[in-house]
């Protein structure tokens, strides 16, 4: 597990609590000024790190704010970041922000491949955490984790009505991500596109660990659909999409929104790629300011994960730190004051109660409005 490491000591101590940080201060501590710890779960490496950084820019800039208006009730947040590298070492991260770190809340995974492992740890601690992986089934059951991304249930429904309807395809091959989030999407795609009278003509899962995947599109060439559904992760997209021009396959590709990773707008053959997004507000303005207070390059969960702080930040304050308070309000909560979204409110699940989709294609290296 790789952590942020102390080489962040120097510039973010009043900001972030860290492995390895330390001020060196042997006074006697006063608990009702000690830092509030917040975990983080999120990709800081790996394929998926563009996501984390997103993620802990609008995180990090929702703390300083937080903190430069006093905290809450005189008391400081303090993140705790854990690189989960969107795979199952979610659990160790888990492991590590419950048992170790003994947090607060978390905020994250994104990846759905380390919140299936991790979030179980956290339910059983009583732990209130606030994820947007998308994987369907990842908040049923589990009434300490709620999500304030929509559900890949939703996703993929939008993705089949609007293949269907909008563009007009009947004959549809699938090629997945064998994990959590890639079957959640295939599932439900397939069975509302089969409802509205759509064909499958090949449905195939590929390993999240696979980068050669010219024996599936061969094989998808030669049946002649009339759209690739290509629900994949970064990687595996990035050297798809390449494998797919080379290979001659000329019919549209249809993704996921795992697709806003930047290693799929620097991937050969990326131009021309369709797929879909949770559609959320995420003003310039905001964005420059989480970039300064981060240096890191924004992307869509920096307004969600900005709002998670926030909202958490709203709750503490008036039911102070006790995570079953924390967690009864959150259920309740009817949250006005966000960025990514003007209401953020939960289902019996934990889920958003309701959800909005946009399409985004690459154009020329840079990621645009889909128009068909």
């Amino acid at each position: 597990m790789r952590t942020i490491s102390k080489l962040l000591c120097p510039t973010l101590a009043a900001v972030l609590l860290l492995p390895g940080c330390s001020l060196g201060n042997k006074k006697p501590v006063d608990k009702a000024k000690e830092p509030i710890k917040i975990g983080i779960s999120a990709p800081m490496t790996s394929e998926a790190a563009s996501y984390g950084e997103g993620a802990l820019a609008g995180a990090m800039l929702a703390v300083k704010e937080i903190n430069d208006a006093g905290g809450i009730n005189s008391q400081p947040l303090q993140l705790v970041v854990e690189d989960d590298k969107c795979s199952n070492e979610g659990i160790t991260t888990f492991n590590k922000l419950v048992n170790i770190d003994k947090v607060t809340a978390i905020v994250g995974p994104v990846c759905s491949s380390a919140a299936g492992p991790g979030l179980p740890i956290a339910q059983n601690a009583g732990i209130p955490t606030i994820i947007s992986a998308t994987a369907p089934g990842l908040t049923k059951g589990k009434d300490y984790i709620f999500r304030n991304y929509p559900p890949d249930n939703f996703q993929g429904k939008f993705a089949a009505e609007y293949i269907y309807n909008q563009l007009g395809k009947r004959k549809a091959a699938v090629i997945y991500v064998m994990n959590d989030w890639g079957q959640g999407l295939r599932d439900t795609f397939v069975a509302d596109f089969k409802q509205l009278g759509g064909e499958i003509v090949y449905n195939e899962g590929i390993l999240q660990e696979a980068r050669d995947i010219k024996t599936q599109i061969t094989k998808v060439k030669a049946l002649n659909p009339d759209i690739l559904y290509f629900p994949v992760y970064p990687q595996n997209g990035a050297a798809g999409l390449k494998q797919i021009k080379e290979m001659g396959l000329s019919i549209p590709v249809f993704g996921g929104d795992a697709f806003t990773a930047e290693e799929i707008r620097n991937a050969p053959g990326a131009d021309g790629v369709i797929y879909t997004q949770a559609k959320f507000n995420n003003p310039s303005d905001f964005m420059e300011r989480a970039k300064q207070i981060s240096g890191k390059t924004p992307n869509v969960y920096t307004p969600v994960n900005y709002d998670a702080i926030k909202m958490l930040a709203q709750i503490m304050k008036k039911v102070g730190t006790d995570r079953k308070a924390i967690r009864d309000e959150l259920a309740k909560i009817k949250y006005t004051d966000g960025i990514a979204s003007s209401l953020i409110e939960f289902d019996e699940n934990g889920d958003l109660k309701t959800a909005d989709y946009e399409l985004k294609t690459v154009k020329d290296g840079q990621e645009v409005n889909y128009q068909p």
